[in-house]
């Protein structure tokens, strides 16, 4: 596709074309995504009162649709053929490939003309088709589709879950389209093993059902969209999910290997604030990351990133490339290679064993789980499938839990609790912990109850007194807030500051700042 273009119009244009739905719609927001063709256009519907997500693309005439749909086989069978023109086309740009048909058989063509052709091509062949232009929005967050004739919904930024002008008309039409998306994840869907679970080579996450069998209104595909650069810790201080000073507790949480677990319902941010926190792990040590669906994205190279493998049987060491290779087998292979830090998407089943094994033997271990309180950690851990004694669940440090908080007309996601494990009181059967961070939705503040056992345990490791380890949490705390005042939200940049405070304090401070050093 054309290069990533994103530009919002100080005054929202009018629409210009006012049918007899239109009149009903106020134009609320304008931006465009793939430079002046591909556009979003957000409208207000007095009548339905519903806001509409609407894509607007170049509009054809009749010629330009009959050579966008006979161009690309024409282009295949003819452009080798001729004299002087490429007979390899694997590689070259959508761009040459017309302008070399054009030219070699001087079809009359405006510019114009030949600019909506080449998006429509890039869009089809390079793309993702007719939802390409939603992909690129970096305000989008998930694309749902809930069957053919029925609208796409989009989870938006600033607006929320909206309905689009997006449709597939027909079962064929959408049926083709889950069969280009199991081609694009490297996965195969049919009538008998319809459910595609997969990741695009960018990143995006793919959840679909092929055919009509399983989902009574036709096939359907889910796409969660992740960011091509993931989160920093400056950008959780920025947009204000996490407070400095919690972040300052998560750089400690790292540096003194720390395990933890990121709990939260579906869609709060616990990869975005997982992939963040792994930010701050040091260049040279060893992170093994593992995933049924590839999520983590981390700038770190020092990293063993590895994801499950289906097969068609379960099956003994020497059956081949058909043996499954799942969560459990991969944290067991983690162990043997001594990483730093093991990272695991997601416990929902039995690595969550492993995982626990992994830390009662001294790994440092980061993990993810659907749950939105502490007793309710508690119980997800120790019951069916997971099965962790109650007794071993103190192994886990720390407990941070992100929540959507409403602020105003918006929904924003907040890092609400940060609990560490003290103990476990044999007597009663519980679990004893300690509540260090809250968030006080009505101030819009994080708050520090009075004590951690994190920091009890650096001022013991460094031999520190309570008003040392305060002046020193005081110090990166400021580094970090240096970093935000100076908006640098570069992973590299980051990292730099983070190993040369190790070294020379005041430098690091320098450079947080902005400073030239």
């Amino acid at each position: 596709m054309p290069e990533f273009m994103f530009r919002r119009r100080s005054k929202p244009r009018k629409p210009m074309v006012k049918s007899k739905d239109e009149v009903d719609l106020d134009l609320i927001d304008r931006y465009d995504i793939i430079g002046s063709l591909g556009s979003v256009e957000i409208y207000w519907n007095r009548k339905t009162f519903e806001t509409i997500y609407s894509v607007t693309e170049p509009v054809l005439n009749e010629y330009e649709k009959m050579l966008l749909k006979t161009l690309p086989e024409e282009m295949r069978m003819v452009i080798p053929n001729k004299e002087g023109y490429l007979t390899d086309y694997s590689g070259v740009s959508i761009d040459k490939i017309v302008d070399d048909y054009v030219k070699a058989y001087a079809i009359e063509m405006s510019d114009e003309s030949k600019e909506k052709v080449k998006y429509y091509l890039k869009r089809d062949f390079e793309g993702m088709g007719k939802i390409e232009v939603i992909i690129r929005d970096p305000y989008v967050e998930d694309v749902s589709c809930d069957g053919f004739n029925i609208p796409l919904f989009v989870y938006h930024r600033k607006h929320g879950s909206i309905k689009t002008n997006i449709v597939f008309s027909t079962l064929d039409e959408l049926n083709s389209y889950v069969m280009r998306l199991a081609q694009i994840c490297k996965k195969d869907v049919s009538l008998a093993n319809p459910i595609l679970d997969g990741s695009t080579p960018s990143g995006h996450r793919i959840q679909a059902i092929y055919g009509n069998e399983v989902s009574t209104r036709g096939p359907t595909f889910t796409f969660r969209l992740f960011r091509e650069r993931p989160f920093t810790p400056i950008e959780l201080i920025k947009f204000g999910t996490a407070s400095s000073e919690i972040v300052t507790y998560l750089w400690y949480m790292v540096e003194f290997l720390n395990s933890a677990l990121i709990a939260g319902v579906p869609g709060v941010g616990k990869t975005s604030t997982l992939n963040a926190i792994l930010m701050l792990v040091p260049p040279s040590t060893k992170i093994f990351s593992i995933e049924e669906t590839r999520e983590i994205n981390i700038l770190h190279q020092n990293w063993v990133a590895t994801s499950t493998r289906e097969g068609d049987f379960d099956a003994g060491e020497d059956s081949g490339s058909g043996l499954k290779i799942d969560m459990f087998e991969l944290v067991k292979m983690a162990m043997r290679q001594r990483p730093t830090y093991i990272v695991v998407g997601e416990v929902r089943g039995r690595e969550a064993s492993s995982l626990f094994q992994a830390m009662a033997t001294g790994h440092t271990t980061y993990s993810t789980m659907h749950a939105d309180s502490m007793e309710a950690t508690v119980n997800r851990l120790e019951s069916p499938p997971l099965n962790i004694p109650r007794i071993m669940i103190t192994y886990l440090n720390t407990v941070i839990f992100n929540k959507f908080i409403r602020s105003g007309d918006s929904v924003v996601r907040r890092i609400t609790e940060i609990d560490e494990m003290s103990s476990y009181d044999s007597a009663t059967n519980e679990v004893v912990y300690n509540r260090v961070y809250t968030y006080d939705a009505y101030r819009g503040k994080h708050n520090f109850t009075g004590f951690s056992n994190l920091f009890k345990k650096v001022q013991t490791i460094k031999g520190l007194t309570s008003s040392q380890f305060k002046k020193e949490f005081e110090f990166r705390k400021r580094i970090l807030e240096e970093l935000v005042r100076s908006d640098i939200t570069d992973y590299i940049q980051i990292t730099r500051v983070i190993n040369t405070y190790y070294r020379d304090q005041d430098k690091a401070l320098l450079m947080a700042s902005g400073e030239p050093v």
